[in-house]
């Protein structure tokens, strides 16, 4: 799936050669008792940058994505290009793809401040899950209901909802404590996984015997 110039206008998906960055917008900001402040992207930020990336006609080539890191106005890390410090004042390198067989195979963006657990109140956590909520309600406008997981993890509850395009694309946004962030898999690793996940399954079902141990006579 693939947007117009006039359909990103109307989504408020950022047009070339603008960047985006939240500013100050109340409600998605903490002050932090030791100082600095704990920042979450909000959605009329992060989802129309979201979907520049999940609607990109696939396959995307590295180069294609090293063209929307320059029209969003981020900067690439100095050792690893395809790392990115965006505009959205998080602190560090916030976003990055990764490649599959020469083509990205996803994108990963976070969503806010990474801060020392000992750093971070518990408001944190309660601000997340509030930005969390609100982008489901968001991205179930856009695309229908998702597919929400729940599971308990090694660092406390996890929530995940994932979307599928026509296109294969899809996109997961996860929440965990204080952590906020939003991958877009590409079509190609989609197949690969659900290629893995049927030879497993196969594997469980009719598992391969071991040949024969070979006699020996003493």
């Amino acid at each position: 799936m693939s947007t117009s110039s006039n359909e990103q206008a109307d989504s408020g998906v950022p047009a070339p050669g603008t960047g985006s960055t939240t500013g100050a917008v109340p409600g998605f900001e903490l002050s932090l008792p030791g100082g600095g402040v704990f920042r979450v992207v909000p959605p009329e930020v992060g989802v129309p940058v979201i979907r520049l990336w999940l609607e990109h006609e696939w396959p995307m080539s590295i180069q294609q994505g090293l063209e929307l890191r320059d029209r969003l106005g981020w900067q690439s890390s100095p050792t690893r290009e395809t790392m990115f410090t965006t505009g959205h004042d998080l602190g560090g390198k916030d976003a990055s793809f990764f490649t599959l067989k020469g083509q990205i195979g996803a994108f990963r963006m976070g969503l806010a401040s990474r801060i020392p657990k000992a750093s971070a109140p518990p408001e944190a956590s309660v601000l997340v899950r509030q930005a969390y909520d609100q982008y489901i309600r968001v991205l179930t406008d856009l695309y229908g209901t998702g597919t929400t997981k729940h599971f308990q993890g090694r660092n406390g509850p996890q929530e995940s909802t994932t979307w599928t395009l026509p296109t294969g694309a899809s996109l997961t946004v996860g929440v965990l404590g204080r952590i906020i962030d939003a991958t877009v898999d590409s079509p190609a690793a989609n197949r690969a996984a659900e290629a893995e996940r049927r030879y497993l399954a196969e594997e469980a079902e009719f598992p391969t015997e071991p040949p024969p141990r070979t006699r020996t006579n003493k």
